[in-house]
């Protein structure tokens, strides 16, 4: 009988997924071209090209990277979770010490070679350790996470959302979306799941409540200094500064509707001002939905970070409507064909590893694109892939190789649509579990 059953796994065709592939090397392409672009007039040591020259580098890394991990079973993940893990909770943790101050904002700790942003590998990290923490401990029949899961996938969900909301709101918003969504497929009773809705709801009221009191603090100091003739700007202190209370209030305050029209708004150019804002819609009016083509843009000259936190509108501009389609559909791609691939994973494991990766890179994406085009809050937040940014790229590369490691390993594609693999002797018996039924 074993050796049927090994005859039967020599045919098992371990190929990768192509679409996953395709939607990769589509995004890559458009980085090339539109980070040349929106780069364009940065010089560095007097030559245009070497920002480009530089990027290219980073995405041929990646690439290294993502073939790797490719042919990487899956399994070994799980040693590389622990790695992961720890250097992302000791940078999160350093960071605010050494890092260096961007924009009002400690991100980042520079290495010489490449500034580290703590919040990227904290969000694959907390994927990756989700994935494991759900996958054992699900119940022996087959029906779902048990209770002890449930408080471990929470417990580590509120542990990187603490080390990140330092870092930027938006980083510990991704945290909570992505760690929501994981605990979500791995089949939570639906008790669990409403009274998770209702302590986020809890959550976000109290988080107003807190910097709305911390800023009607700082305007009552103002008022004191005022009356007493002390000329000094009132800035936050404390805790209050530690957590930026005053500019994502600013953000929403300015994204908020308004009955003045945006267009009449005067742009401030200074430090949390509108001005990014302001430009991405112009980049956008400018491409009137047939694009400029590359190279046209004249927004990047004037838009902040157009080449990072803002290349999605200056795509739009140069690219039209058509372009920026074709990157939205890529990152649609990417997460359907996850969930397509995770249906027919054997393991639980694999199925949440492809979801998580796959989640991390879709909503970072969307949000993204939503605070390019207006309907979120300005935030600072790389376009996966495409973006510059060493950090970025290696991180998002890693999460891409994992998936294309499950969609190797996991299933089979055949003439009759993808087949589950039995991959169960080649995993640790805590990576066992069969994937939950219904997760779906």
């Amino acid at each position: 009988m074993d050796e049927i059953i090994r005859a039967t796994k020599k045919k098992v065709k371990y190929t990768s997924d192509w679409t996953l592939w395709a939607c990769y090397i589509i995004l890559c392409a458009v980085s090339i071209v539109e980070v040349f672009s929106a780069s364009s007039l940065e010089l560095k040591n007097g030559n245009v090209y070497l920002p480009i020259t530089s990027h290219i580098q980073w995405l041929g890394l990646g690439f290294i990277l993502v073939f790797g991990l490719e042919h990487l079973h899956y399994k070994y993940t799980k040693i590389m979770m622990l790695f992961v893990v720890s250097i992302s909770v000791i940078l999160a943790v350093l960071t605010p010490f050494i890092g260096e101050n961007v924009n009002g904002a400690v991100r980042a700790i520079n290495l010489g070679f490449i500034s580290v942003q703590a919040a990227e590998p904290c969000k694959l990290a907390s994927a990756m350790l989700l994935a494991y923490v759900l996958s054992r401990f699900q119940k022996p029949d087959g029906t779902g996470l048990s209770a002890k899961g449930v408080w471990y996938g929470i417990a580590t969900i509120l542990v990187f959302f603490a080390l990140l909301i330092t870092q930027g709101g938006s980083n510990a918003l991704l945290v909570l979306l992505v760690g929501g969504s994981l605990l979500v497929l791995a089949v939570l009773p639906r008790k669990v799941i409403y009274g998770g809705l209702i302590a986020l709801a809890v959550l976000i009221v109290s988080v107003g409540l807190f910097i709305s009191i911390g800023n009607k603090k700082e305007d009552k100091d103002e008022l004191v200094a005022q009356t007493t003739a002390v000329k000094e700007t009132s800035k936050p202190s404390g805790i209050m500064k530690l957590f930026r209370s005053e500019t994502w209030q600013n953000r929403i305050d300015d994204w908020l509707p308004d009955s003045v029209p945006e267009y009449e708004v005067p742009t401030s150019y200074a430090v949390g001002g509108n001005s990014q804002k302001h430009h991405a819609f112009m980049a956008i009016a400018h491409g009137n939905g047939i694009g400029v083509m590359p190279g046209n843009s004249r927004e990047c000259s004037r838009l902040q970070l157009a080449f990072s936190d803002y290349i999605y509108a200056i795509i739009l501009e140069e690219l039209g409507l058509l372009g920026g389609g074709i990157v939205l559909l890529c990152y649609l791609g990417i997460i359907i064909r996850a969930v397509m691939i995770s249906k027919k994973c054997k393991s639980a494991y694999a199925s949440l590893l492809i979801m998580g990766m796959a989640l991390v890179i879709g909503y970072q994406a969307f949000y993204h694109m939503c605070i390019s085009v207006g309907v979120m809050p300005v935030s600072g937040q790389t376009l996966p892939f495409i973006s510059k940014g060493g950090t970025s790229i290696l991180v998002m590369s890693v999460a891409m190789g994992m998936m294309l490691s499950v969609s190797r390993y996991a299933v089979e594609r055949t003439d009759m649509g993808l087949k589950t693999i039995d991959d169960d002797d080649e995993l640790p018996d805590d990576l066992k579990a069969d994937n939950p039924a219904g997760g779906f």
